[in-house]
C-alpha cells in the first residue's frame, strides 16, 4: 500500500533534534514532581483543546476515550496503521460513530504535516519503539503531547524527549502512567518524601509478566507472511530496522518482548511500580546494573530475571546511595530477608488480624529505609509500613505523619488537558519520566550481559569498556524516519 510523502520539512526536523542535542546531557535527577503549566496556551476551536490521536487500539483506544471525554476537547485527527482498527474507532455495537468527518491517517507524519496549526496536542500510544520520533516532531511542532508509557524504547530516547521538554517550557508534557493520579500512589510518594521509614538503601519491586503476555526468551520468529492488505506494514515498523511480517507474532500485542520493539517487562510495568518513590526520591541516572537471566536472546527478552541497579546518593537516600531490586517472570523478593512476614507474598494469605491482603502478582515496591520498610502495593490499597518490625497502618488520620492527608484521585488524562490549558499541572512531565525511563531501559539492556556487572556513563550513553552498548542504549533510527 503506497502513501504520499509526509507533509514535515526534514531540515526543520534535524535543526530541532541538533538544537535538542546541543543541551546539555549528564544532568542531575530533577527535583519536583510536577512541572508548571505554560505561561501560554493554545487552545483550538471555540476555546476547546484541539486533539490529534496516534494509534486507536489497546491502550490507545482508552486513551483516545478518556481525552475525549474532557469537556474541553475536541478530536480533530486520528491516525492508525490498521485499517480495521481506524475504521471501527469509537463505534459502538449499533454502529454510531462519534468521529464521522474527523480526518483519518495512516501516517502519522502526514497527519502532524496535513493538520498543522489545527492541533494543539497529541496522545501518541504507538508500540514502544515509536513513540520517540512522533513525540519529539509534535514538539517541534510547538504541541503539547501526551505518551504511552514506557516513554520510549531506549535510554538515548528518553533522554531526548526528557531534554526537549526542558528546553520547551511552554509545552506540557505527560507520560501515561494513569496509575500516578491515583490517590493511595500519591499517598505513598507523600509518605516516602516525610521520610517514614528513615533513608531509602534499597527498593525490592517485582512484576509476574511476561507470564504469558508476550513472547519472550525466543528466537527471531521466522517466515515471511503475506502482509494483509489492512495493515501497513512498513509503518508500523516505523524506525524500527526491517523485519519481515509474520502473522500473530508482532501486531497488534505481542511485540513487547522484541528487543527492537518493546522494553520487556521491567520497561512496561516498572513504570507503574516505581515511578512515584523514584521521583520522591529524586535519584539520578543509575551508575551500575547486574541481570541474571536464564533466557535472553538477541532478539528477544528474557521470560524472567533479577535486574539490580546502584544510585548514587540523594538526601532521601543512605549516604552510599540506594540499590533497587528487579524481579518479574514469576522471581520475587526474599521476604524474611527484608524482614517480612511470608504471608505477604502473592501466594501468601495475607496478615487477617490486620486485614492485610497479600501482595499482588501484578506487582508492588517495598523501600528498606534505617528506620523500617514501607510496602506500596501497585495500586488499590493504601502503603503501610514495618517500623522496629510492628505494623505500621496510615488509614487513619492519627495514624499519618503530622496529619497528611490521603489525596483524592484525579482523571490523568484530564490532569494533562487542563494543564494543556492552563490550569494545572501534569503529573507525570517527560521531564521526570525521561529520567526514569532511562533508567529502566538501561536496566533492560543488561539482559544482553548476563552475569556481568556494568557500569553507565550517562555522557556517553554506555556501558563503560563495552563499544558494542552504545547501539543498544542510544537512539538509532531507520533511514528515512
Amino acid at each position: 500500500m503506497s502513501h504520499a510523502s509526509p507533509n514535515v520539512p526534514s531540515a526543520d526536523r534535524r535543526d530541532f533534534l541538533k538544537a535538542t542535542l546541543a543541551v546539555t546531557l549528564a544532568g542531575g535527577p530533577f527535583g519536583a514532581l510536577a512541572v508548571a503549566s505554560p505561561s501560554t496556551r493554545r487552545v483550538g476551536p471555540n476555546g476547546k483543546l484541539a486533539v490529534a490521536k496516534i494509534a486507536c487500539g489497546g491502550m490507545g483506544a482508552a486513551d483516545l476515550a478518556e481525552v475525549a471525554k474532557h469537556p474541553d476537547v475536541v478530536i480533530v485527527g486520528l491516525c492508525d496503521v490498521d485499517g480495521n482498527t481506524l475504521d471501527g474507532v469509537g463505534k459502538d455495537d449499533k454502529g454510531n460513530d462519534p468521529y464521522k468527518g474527523t480526518p483519518k491517517f495512516r501516517d502519522w507524519r502526514q497527519m502532524l504535516g496535513n493538520l498543522g496549526d489545527k492541533v494543539d496536542a497529541v496522545v501518541i500510544s504507538t508500540p514502544d519503539h515509536s513513540h520517540a520520533l512522533a513525540s519529539l516532531e509534535a514538539m517541534r511542532m510547538k504541541k503539547h503531547v501526551y505518551t504511552q508509557k514506557p516513554l520510549a524504547r531506549s535510554a538515548g530516547e528518553n533522554r531526548l524527549l526528557a531534554e526537549s521538554a526542558k528546553v520547551n517550557p511552554t509545552l506540557v508534557t505527560q507520560m501515561g502512567t494513569q496509575r500516578s493520579a491515583r490517590s493511595s500512589r500519591r499517598f505513598a510518594y507523600e509518605l516516602v518524601k516525610r521520610g517514614v521509614v528513615g533513608k531509602i538503601k534499597a527498593m525490592h519491586a517485582w512484576t509476574d509478566r511476561p507470564a504469558g503476555w508476550w513472547p519472550s526468551g525466543q528466537p527471531r520468529p521466522t517466515g515471511n507472511d503475506p502482509v494483509p492488505e489492512w495493515l501497513s506494514w512498513d509503518l508500523w515498523l516505523g524506525p524500527a530496522p526491517v523485519r519481515p511480517y509474520v502473522s500473530g507474532a508482532y501486531h497488534p500485542f505481542k511485540w513487547r518482548g522484541t528487543r527492537d520493539f518493546g522494553t520487556g517487562a521491567f520497561g512496561d510495568m516498572a513504570c507503574h511500580i516505581l515511578d512515584l518513590p523514584f521521583y520522591a526520591l529524586g535519584l539520578g541516572y543509575p551508575t551500575e546494573v547486574h541481570c541474571d537471566a536464564p533466557d535472553g536472546t538477541d532478539d528477544q527478552y528474557p521470560n524472567q530475571e533479577t535486574v539490580r541497579m546502584k544510585f548514587a546518593p540523594t538526601p532521601m537516600t543512605a549516604s552510599d546511595g540506594c540499590e533497587l531490586v528487579w524481579f518479574d517472570g514469576g522471581r520475587l523478593p526474599d521476604w524474611t530477608a527484608l524482614g517480612l512476614s511470608p504471608e505477604l507474598a502473592p501466594s501468601g494469605k495475607g496478615l487477617p488480624t490486620d486485614n492485610i491482603k497479600p501482595l499482588p502478582n501484578d506487582g508492588a515496591a517495598i523501600l528498606v529505609g534505617d528506620a523500617g520498610v514501607l510496602v506500596i502495593p501497585i495500586e488499590g490499597e493504601l502503603a503501610f509500613a514495618f517500623i522496629d518490625g510492628k505494623l505500621t497502618r496510615f488509614d487513619k488520620s492519627d495514624d499519618r505523619p503530622n496529619g497528611i492527608e490521603v489525596p483524592k484521585s484525579t482523571n490523568h488524562w484530564h490532569d494533562w488537558v487542563d494543564a494543556c490549558l492552563g490550569r494545572g499541572k501534569a503529573r507525570a512531565p517527560f521531564e521526570l519520566a525521561g529520567l526514569l525511563c532511562e533508567a529502566l531501559a538501561v536496566g533492560a539492556v543488561a539482559s544482553r550481559y548476563v552475569g556481568r556487572t556494568m557500569t553507565y556513563d550517562p555522557k556517553q550513553i554506555a556501558f563503560v569498556g563495552e563499544a558494542d552498548s552504545k547501539k543498544f542504549l542510544a537512539p538509532s533510527w531507520r533511514t528515512g524516519w
